[in-house]
């Protein structure tokens, strides 16, 4: 066989595997209706032709066990969601089977500690009201704790993380920073 033919062969293969892929693709989507099976028999064919052939051009060569290998992998994922849709779960929705973590969106750390921040306030507020204390603003408050916070990092450095409770004292509540080391 020449180059030439086993060249046009095998860029025929790739076009038909792209082709399947997006045709299988549909159909677990449900945009259509019917497996291509005809088309899968086609790049089978192709396969096929060359499997006992020797292609002595080692870039074809490469080429065709690459697209094989690309196949082979696709036929295995296209059988594992046919094998799926028969037990009646539907491929779309294959997140369910997962970890969760994997698809929740983890919080950002400063969203968290924005979060924590205005936790403590409400606690603040709430203990200063028992005592009919008179209260600070929130932005007055929040600037407070940052700039404890920025004390604490310039002190112990960046590996030091900061917690607050509160004590009562005769003239009102202080604000304790307690101060752990990161592991």
């Amino acid at each position: 066989m020449a180059n030439n033919e086993i060249k046009q062969d095998l860029d025929e293969l790739e076009r038909k595997i792209d082709k399947l892929k997006h045709e299988y693709e549909k159909f677990f989507l449900g945009i259509i209706n019917i497996e291509p099976i005809q088309l899968k028999n086609e790049v089978v064919k192709l396969i096929r032709k060359y499997a006992t052939k020797n292609i002595n051009n080692v870039m074809l060569n490469f080429k065709y066990k690459n697209l094989t290998s690309r196949f082979l992998i696709y036929q295995e994922y296209w059988n594992r969601n046919l094998r799926l849709i028969e037990e009646g779960k539907n491929p779309k929705e294959i997140k369910r089977y997962l970890p969760q973590s994997i698809y929740t969106k983890k919080e950002e750390p400063q969203q968290k500690e924005n979060l924590d921040i205005k936790k403590l306030y409400e606690a603040y507020k709430e203990l200063l009201l028992k005592k009919g204390k008179s209260l600070p603003s929130e932005e007055a408050f929040i600037k407070k704790i940052e700039d404890l916070k920025n004390k604490v990092k310039s002190k112990y450095g960046d590996s030091a993380e900061t917690d607050f409770k509160f004590e009562e004292t005769e003239t009102g509540l202080k604000i304790k920073t307690i101060v752990k080391k990161r592991s």
